[in-house]
């Protein structure tokens, strides 16, 4: 499996959330007498402190397209899907442990380099894989908390932010925050009713371009272990299921 893996789709979809906000806005809009970085602030607050949340959308990490679809809550459990230029793969993260079951172009392209594995290839394709606890590839994968911490790391980088019309995303009203910094567009999209959740994210030009849609807040992530006949559990070096 490949080591940047789990880092590719935080750290692309991080660079995204490094929107900077400041200006004080017109009266006729959402959020009347606060600016740009005080609502993005409220919002970076509010969807890391959502129990669960999903993100889908696509990305660019390490100039290749990346394209996720996660459900997510604070306890780390986590359901979803990645797609990558060269193959695909289930996730879930449940209890203790993840499971990922690629096909046959995804454990390909996890074992290039590695001389003799594809037979082992062929074996691990459609199957669902444990993959051992704390295995530095897939740590970050399901975590939340870790995700959202990294967009709002650096805060001097929400600086210079401007409101922007009030739209829709997914059927719910939210205003735009937008911000132009060299050759890079960002737009984050803030919900005006409710809690102030981050309701998409948006990035063009720059190294990591792409889009990412956040929803299904405080929906309670249904991720269960697979059963256990089709687990090949490399915890214990096993070479097929039975």
């Amino acid at each position: 499996m490949s080591r940047t893996l789990a880092a590719s789709v935080i750290c692309a979809t991080a660079a995204m959330g490094a929107a900077g906000c400041s200006d004080e806005g017109s009266s006729d809009q959402p959020f009347e007498g606060q600016s740009a970085d005080q609502v993005a602030a409220k919002a970076v607050t509010a969807t890391r402190n959502a129990a669960s949340l999903r993100m889908a959308g696509k990305v660019s990490a390490e100039g290749q397209p990346l394209t996720v679809d996660f459900h997510v809550d604070t306890q780390k459990n986590c359901k979803g899907r990645m797609s990558m230029e060269r193959g695909s793969a289930d996730v879930i993260h449940a209890g203790q442990a993840t499971y990922i079951k690629g096909d046959e172009e995804f454990w390909g392209n996890a074992a290039k380099g590695s001389a003799g594995r594809q037979k082992e290839v062929r074996a691990l394709s459609g199957r669902w894989v444990k993959v051992p606890v704390g295995d530095a590839r897939t740590t970050g994968l399901c975590d939340k908390q870790g995700f959202l911490a990294d967009m709002d790391s650096d805060k001097s980088e929400r600086k210079g932010m401007t409101k922007g019309d009030v739209t829709t995303v997914n059927g719910r009203k939210a205003i735009a925050l937008k911000k132009k910094k060299g050759g890079e567009s960002i737009t984050m999209y803030v919900a005006t009713e409710g809690k102030p959740y981050i309701l998409k994210l948006d990035q063009s030009g720059g190294e990591n371009p792409g889009t990412v849609v956040f929803s299904d807040y405080e929906k309670p992530v249904k991720a269960a272990p697979p059963p256990a006949g089709q687990v090949i559990d490399a915890t214990k070096g096993d070479k097929a299921a039975s």
